[in-house]
């Protein structure tokens, strides 16, 4: 197995913490000029963009993961060989020359035939604090990029900006990440729906009230009173969406809460078990293990001796 990776782990404040100040429709220069500005777009003009991790790896067999979940988006870039991508109803088959987009919150499995060598970028496109723009979207996407040829490069690029933390290389990550998201955009705009109609758009009032008291998640019957749905309606539709039920989001939302706390925080495991909304830390360090594979105490061991 050879790979190149770097992680970086960053803090976010929530959008409202900032003060965004919007033009005038209509502005006036000198000369008496009046021109129309364009106004900012709800989402799109809001969404905040972030590069968590890039990696460049060679791998073999030992690439299989079984329906595991993760908090953000990925994008993989093959370069050669071929893997697997299996969700619930659907199977993806990872060829050399294509990008993937996978976006955040979806049960997945995945495995290699043979050997593959590809990069792969985890990010963010947060619209408000916890909630994702390709959540939205809600399906895995595949690009021939054949004719793309500046995709294997600015893959290449991120893992290499990645080992800076400069404001320039963030800067110029964010930049590389639109680029390569770039053609995704144009297919989901190409598509039937387009780009501002987002397939699970009626759960958007769950998902804020989820996202806004991780800790103290509202129940099945609030949200789907939220979301103006029966529960049984509301839990169907929420698990055809992510492919998870609303429990196991919740779940998966306070086990990241968890990691963070476990990595950057000077606290406990007791402590952090009740700062993440779990009734005790024996329930807290098995439903840790089950999901991890870790427990919290070696999972927060290992990545400390990791980072020596």
């Amino acid at each position: 197995m050879k790979f190149d990776y770097v992680l970086c782990i960053i803090d976010f404040y929530p959008l409202s913490d900032y003060k965004i100040m919007n033009p005038d429709k209509y502005e006036t220069g000198s000369g008496g000029f009046v021109w129309e500005n364009l106004m900012p777009d709800e989402v799109f003009s809001h969404t905040q963009f972030h590069v968590y991790a890039a990696f460049s790896m060679q791998m073999g067999e030992e690439w299989a993961g079984s329906e595991f979940i993760n908090h953000y988006n990925r994008l993989y870039y093959v370069r050669s060989g071929e893997g697997v991508l299996q969700f619930k109803d659907k199977k993806i088959t990872l060829k050399a020359g294509h990008m993937y987009l996978i976006p955040a919150y979806q049960l997945v499995s995945h495995y290699c035939i043979g050997k593959i060598d590809f990069t792969w970028v985890h990010f963010q496109a947060r619209i408000d604090a916890g909630l994702d723009l390709f959540m939205l979207y809600g399906e895995a996407l595949s690009l021939d990029c054949n004719l793309l040829p500046h995709i294997e490069n600015d893959f290449l690029a991120l893992v290499e900006l990645c080992k800076s933390d400069s404001p320039r290389s963030t800067f110029s990550r964010t930049k590389l990440l639109l680029s390569l998201l770039d053609p995704a955009m144009e297919a989901f705009e190409k598509s039937n729906e387009g780009l501002h109609s987002f397939r699970h758009q009626s759960l958007l009032p769950a998902l804020t009230m989820i996202n806004e008291n991780v800790v103290n998640a509202p129940d099945v019957k609030e949200m789907a009173e939220a979301a103006n749905f029966t529960p049984e309606h509301f839990s169907r539709k929420f698990k055809a969406a992510f492919n998870i039920s609303p429990k196991r989001y919740i779940l998966q939302k306070r086990i990241a809460l968890a990691k963070q706390k476990l990595l950057l925080a000077n606290v406990n495991v007791e402590q952090i078990a009740e700062q993440c909304g779990f009734c005790d830390i024996f329930y807290f360090s098995r439903v840790f293990k089950q999901e991890i594979g870790l427990s919290p105490s070696a999972f927060r061991k290992e990545y400390l001796l990791a980072n020596k």
